[in-house]
C-alpha cells in the first residue's frame, strides 16, 4: 500500500477520534442537570439572632470598704441567705477602738483650738504669725472631726449584709482570719444573686436593631442544652450601644424566660432567635428554586418531562424557605435547573 494512502488513512482516524471527543463533551456539558423537590405544608419563622448568656437581674457585690482583719465568714458557695441577712464581719472591738481614739484626738484638738482662740492670742495684734497659727489649728481641728466621722463610719459598716434574698455565687476569696489591706479590698467581695430573676442577656448586631421591639417573643437554645429550646420576651432594649474587637456595634438585649427552670445557672451560654414573623402550615419550597426576572418570580415545573417556567407569588422568605401564595399546589414538583437554564 502506497505511504500516501496509509498518512491519509491516519489523518482521517484522527479526524474522527478527535470529533468524537468533542461531542461527547459538548454533550455532556450541554446536559441539563436537574434537582427536584415538593410543595410541602411547612411552618415558617422569620428571625434575628443574637447571642449572649444568662445573667440574674437581681444580684449584689457586697464589699468590705475597710482595711481591717475578717473575723467572721457565714456563708458559703451555694448558701441560701435572707434579705439583711449578716453574711461576714471585720474585727468591731478594734474598729471601736480606734473610734475611742480619734474621738480622743479630736477633743484635745477642739481644747487647744478654743485655748488658742480664747487665751492665749484673744487680745493680741492678728499678725501673719498668729493668722497662720489659727489656720494651722482650724485645718488640725477639721482634719480630727473628719477622722472620726470615717472611724465611726468604719465600725457602722464593720458588718456585710445582703439587700436581696437569693444565694451566694461566690464568696470572692474571703477567708475568716485574714487581714484586709487597701490593694486588695476590690477584689475580695461576697456575689448575692436571686435566681429566680435569670434573664438571657444577648448582643445584637446594629443592623438587625430596628427589628427588635419589647415584648417580642425569642427563643433560647444554650450551649448545655441543645436539643432544647426555652423560650421568652424582651423586656429591655439597651439605648447604647458596644463596640466589638472587630469594630462594628452590637446592642445589649435582655430576654425575661417565661418559665423558671432550676437546671439553669448564672453564666450559661447560647443562642438567641428574636421572632420577627411567623407562619404555620404553608405551603413552602426551598429560597434557591425561586427565580426572579423583569419583576416577575417564577419556578420551573414539570411539563411532559420538561422545565416549564410558572409565574408564582411569593410570600413570607426565611434564610432556607420562601411561602408560596398562589402559582403552586401542595405535592406539585418544582425544578431546579443547574445548567441551561
Amino acid at each position: 500500500m502506497p505511504k500516501n494512502i496509509v498518512k491519509l488513512k491516519w489523518y482521517i482516524i484522527a479526524i474522527i477520534l478527535v470529533a468524537l471527543v468533542f461531542f461527547y463533551f459538548t454533550a455532556k456539558n450541554n446536559k441539563k442537570e436537574w434537582r427536584t423537590v415538593e410543595v410541602k405544608r411547612q411552618d415558617l419563622v422569620e428571625s434575628v439572632n443574637g447571642s449572649g448568656e444568662l445573667e440574674a437581674q437581681n444580684s449584689a457585690e457586697l464589699r468590705f470598704n475597710i482595711p481591717s482583719k475578717v473575723v467572721w465568714l457565714k456563708v458559703k458557695k451555694g448558701d441560701q441567705v435572707n434579705r439583711w441577712q449578716a453574711v461576714a464581719s471585720l474585727d468591731k472591738k478594734t474598729l471601736e477602738k480606734n473610734l475611742q481614739k480619734y474621738l480622743l484626738d479630736f477633743s484635745k484638738e477642739r481644747a487647744d483650738f478654743d485655748e488658742d482662740l480664747k487665751v492665749t492670742y484673744r487680745d493680741k495684734v492678728l499678725t501673719d504669725t498668729i493668722s497662720r497659727i489659727l489656720a494651722k489649728n482650724q485645718y488640725d481641728l477639721d482634719k480630727a472631726v473628719l477622722d472620726v466621722e470615717i472611724a465611726d463610719l468604719a465600725a457602722k459598716e464593720s458588718v456585710l449584709v445582703s439587700p436581696i434574698a437569693g444565694t451566694v455565687i461566690s464568696t470572692g476569696g474571703l477567708v475568716a482570719g485574714e487581714n484586709l489591706t487597701a490593694a486588695n479590698l476590690a477584689t475580695k467581695y461576697i456575689k448575692v444573686s436571686d435566681l429566680s430573676t435569670l434573664r438571657f442577656k444577648a448582643q445584637v448586631d446594629e443592623v438587625d436593631y430596628g427589628k427588635i421591639r419589647l415584648g417580642q417573643p425569642v427563643n433560647i437554645v444554650l450551649d448545655a442544652f441543645p436539643s432544647e429550646t426555652f423560650t421568652g420576651s424582651v423586656s429591655f432594649i439597651n439605648q447604647e450601644g458596644v463596640k466589638t474587637l472587630s469594630g462594628g456595634v452590637t446592642i445589649p438585649i435582655e430576654i425575661s424566660l417565661d418559665q423558671p427552670d432550676e437546671r439553669l445557672v448564672i453564666g450559661l451560654s447560647g443562642e438567641a432567635d428574636f421572632i420577627i414573623e411567623q407562619k404555620q402550615n404553608v405551603l413552602a419550597i426551598p429560597r434557591e428554586f425561586i427565580k426572579s426576572r423583569n419583576g416577575q418570580t417564577y419556578v420551573y415545573v414539570l411539563k411532559k418531562n420538561k422545565p416549564v417556567l410558572k409565574e408564582i407569588t411569593a410570600g413570607l422568605s426565611t434564610i432556607s424557605l420562601t411561602e408560596i401564595t398562589a402559582g403552586l399546589e401542595e405535592n406539585q414538583t418544582v425544578v431546579l435547573v443547574k445548567n441551561g437554564q
